[in-house]
C-alpha cells in the first residue's frame, strides 16, 4: 500500500500522541502545533481508519496495536505492560497518593494523643514454687490419711491485671489530671456521663427494639469505661517470666500513676492471697492437732485402764496379745500428734513471716514525647495506599477496556 509523505507525517503524530484520535481537545492542542487545524486533522485520521492504516478497536495506539494484554499466555503479569500502563496514568497515580495522603494527615491530626508509661514486674521464688510449706502439709495428710488440703493456689499476675475488680478500682478512683486538677474519675475524665452531641449509633439504638435487660445510666458508664480502659492496657510476658505492663494516657502524669497503682495492687492482692492461705493452714492443722491429741489421751486411757485390770505377772497370750494392740495405738496416735504439734508450729511461722512475692523492678514514669498516634508512619502508609489504590484502579480499568475491544 502506497502511503504519501502526508499521511505518514499524521500517522507519526497519532504514534507519538493517540489521544487524537478520540480526544477533540487533544487533537486541536496537536494539530495547532503541527500547522493544522483540528477539522483538517480529524478527517485524515477518519481517511486513514477507512484505508486500515490505524486500528479501529484502538483507543490507545502505544498499547492496543498489537492487543497486547496485561497477563501473558504463561498467567504471569506483563511486567513491560505493567509499567506502560502506570507510566501513562502517572497524574491518577499522585492524585491517588495525595489523596490517601490527605486522609492519614486529617487523621492523625484529629486522633486522640496518648502518651505510654511502662512497669516491668517480676514473680519472687515462692510464687513460683507449687505451694511451699503447703507441699509439706499435703504429703503429710497423704500419710496418715488426713483430708482437707486442696492443690496448692497459683497466682497468674496477667490474670489479675485483666481481672474487671482491679479496673473498677481503676475507673472509680479519684484520679488528679490535667482536666480536673482536684481529682475525678475516668468516666467524667472521658466524659462517658456526658450526652454527646450527636451520635448516630444511639439514634439507630433507639429505633430498633431493646430487650428487657435494663440498667442504670452509672452502671452503663461504668462498663464503657471499663472496656475502654482494657484498650488501653497492654501486657507482654517473656519467657523469663518478666512481665511489662503499658498504660495509654491521654495524660502522661495520669499514665504513670495509673501503671504504678496496678503494680502495687498485684503485689498487695498475691501477699493477702497468701497470707489468707497460711492462715487457712495453720487452722486445718491445728484443728487437726487438738483432734489427733484427742485421740492419743483416748488410747492412752484405754491402755492404763487394761494396765490396771490385767497385771503384767497374770498375762495369758491373748491378753498380752491385746496389751500390745493398745501399746502400739498409744504409739502411732502420739507420734501424729508430735507431727502435727511441730507443723503447727511451723504453720504459725509461716503464717507470720513476710514474704516477698512480687519484685518491682521499673516503676513507672511520665512519659516524655507522646506514643500514639505516629503521625509520619500514618501519612507514609496513607500515601503507599492510595499509590496501591489508585495503581489498582487503572489497572483494573485497562482491562476492562482491553476485554470490551476484544469483543469488537
Amino acid at each position: 500500500m502506497i502511503i504519501t509523505p502526508y499521511e505518514k507525517k499524521i500517522l507519526n503524530i497519532i504514534k507519538e500522541n493517540p489521544s487524537v484520535i478520540d480526544s477533540p481537545s487533544s487533537r486541536a492542542k496537536i494539530a495547532k502545533k503541527h500547522g493544522l487545524t483540528e477539522k483538517t486533522l480529524r478527517n485524515r485520521i477518519a481517511e486513514l481508519r477507512k484505508r486500515g492504516l490505524i486500528d479501529k478497536r484502538s483507543k490507545n495506539a502505544n498499547l492496543s496495536k498489537k492487543n497486547e494484554s496485561l497477563i501473558n499466555a504463561n498467567d504471569e503479569i506483563n511486567l513491560n505492560i505493567l509499567w506502560k500502563i502506570l507510566s501513562q496514568k502517572k497524574k491518577t497515580l499522585i492524585k491517588s497518593s495525595i489523596f490517601g495522603a490527605v486522609i492519614g494527615l486529617t487523621y492523625a491530626l484529629i486522633a486522640t494523643v496518648y502518651f505510654a508509661s511502662k512497669i516491668s514486674l517480676y514473680p519472687a521464688g515462692e510464687l513460683g514454687q507449687s505451694g511451699g510449706m503447703l507441699g509439706d502439709f499435703q504429703g503429710l495428710a497423704k500419710s496418715f490419711g488426713l483430708g482437707g488440703f486442696g492443690s496448692a493456689p497459683t497466682y497468674n499476675i496477667p490474670d489479675i491485671i485483666n481481672s474487671r475488680k482491679l479496673k473498677k478500682d481503676i475507673v472509680l478512683k479519684e484520679w488528679k489530671n490535667i482536666k480536673y486538677p482536684e481529682g475525678s474519675n475516668l468516666i467524667k475524665f472521658w466524659d462517658i456521663d456526658k450526652p454527646a452531641f450527636f451520635s448516630p449509633l444511639a439514634l439507630i439504638k433507639k429505633l430498633l427494639p431493646t430487650g428487657e435487660i435494663t440498667a442504670n445510666k452509672f452502671d452503663k458508664d461504668l462498663d464503657v469505661a471499663i472496656q475502654q480502659l482494657d484498650d488501653l492496657i497492654a501486657i507482654k510476658e517473656e519467657n523469663s517470666g518478666l512481665i511489662f505492663v503499658t498504660v495509654l494516657m491521654e495524660d502522661p502524669q495520669l499514665a504513670s500513676e495509673i501503671a504504678n497503682y496496678i503494680a502495687e495492687y498485684v503485689k498487695s492482692f498475691i501477699s493477702i492471697e497468701q497470707k489468707r492461705e497460711a492462715t487457712r493452714n495453720r487452722a486445718f492443722i491445728e484443728r487437726q492437732m487438738e483432734d489427733a491429741k484427742l485421740q492419743n489421751e483416748k488410747s492412752e486411757d484405754f491402755l492404763t485402764e487394761f494396765r490396771k485390770k490385767n497385771p503384767l505377772r497374770l498375762d495369758t497370750p491373748s491378753i498380752e496379745m491385746t496389751r500390745e494392740r493398745l501399746e502400739s495405738a498409744v504409739e502411732e496416735n502420739r507420734a501424729v500428734y508430735i507431727t502435727l504439734r511441730q507443723q503447727f508450729e511451723i504453720a504459725k511461722i509461716d503464717e507470720a513471716k513476710e514474704r516477698l512475692l512480687i519484685n518491682i523492678l521499673d516503676t513507672a514514669e511520665p512519659a516524655v514525647r507522646k506514643t500514639k498516634p505516629k503521625r509520619k508512619i500514618i501519612l507514609l502508609l496513607s500515601l503507599i495506599l492510595g499509590l496501591m489504590a489508585g495503581a489498582s484502579y487503572v489497572m483494573m480499568n485497562y482491562s476492562i477496556s482491553n476485554q470490551k475491544r476484544l469483543n469488537q
